[in-house]
C-alpha cells in the first residue's frame, strides 16, 4: 500500500512492503511497473559507514526511490519553501520504499554501528556536468 503524505510543502510517499522470509532468507518485491507514473533510468546501491551521512541536498528534477537492504538509518526531508522538516527511520526489517519528489531536501544518517546498504531508484541518469544536485545542509 502507498501512502502519499504532504506535510505542508514536503511531498514524499512511504510504501510499506512485505517481507517473504524462509529458511533461505528473505525476498521483498520493491517497485513495480504498473505502480510508477515515471520511467526509472538509473539503480544505485551504497553504503553508509557508522557515524557518516549521505545527502544533505535536493533535486529539481529528479525523483529518488530509497529503501534500506542492509540495517537501519535515519531520512531527514525538508521542504525548500517552508522549511518545514521531517524525519523517518528506516530499517530492513521493516522494509518501506520512500519516494522523494523534486524540490525536496534530504539526507541519510547512518547513527548506528554498523554499516547500512541503501538502493537508490531514480527517474533520470547521473550527469557528472549537469547533476541536477544541489547541496542543502537539512542535518548536521
Amino acid at each position: 500500500m502507498v501512502k502519499s503524505l504532504k506535510k505542508s510543502g514536503i511531498k514524499y510517499a512511504v510504501k510499506e512492503l512485505e517481507k517473504h522470509s524462509d529458511q533461505r532468507g528473505w525476498l521483498v518485491e520493491v517497485l513495480k511497473r504498473n505502480e510508477l507514473k515515471e520511467d526509472i533510468k538509473q539503480i544505485y546501491v551504497a553504503t553508509i559507514k557508522p557515524g557518516k551521512m549521505r545527502g544533505n541536498h535536493y533535486h529539481l528534477k529528479r525523483i529518488e526511490w530509497f529503501f534500506v537492504i542492509g540495517g537501519k538509518t535515519e531520512l531527514y526531508l525538508e521542504d525548500l519553501k517552508t522549511k518545514e522538516k521531517i524525519y523517518l527511520k528506516l530499517s530492513s526489517k521493516k522494509p518501506k520504499v520512500i519516494s522523494i519528489f523534486p524540490k525536496t531536501a534530504h539526507a541519510v544518517r547512518n547513527s548506528s554501528k554498523k554499516t547500512i546498504y541503501l538502493v537508490s531508484v531514480q527517474n533520470t541518469i547521473y550527469d557528472f556536468k549537469n547533476s541536477d544536485t544541489y547541496p542543502y545542509l537539512v542535518c548536521k
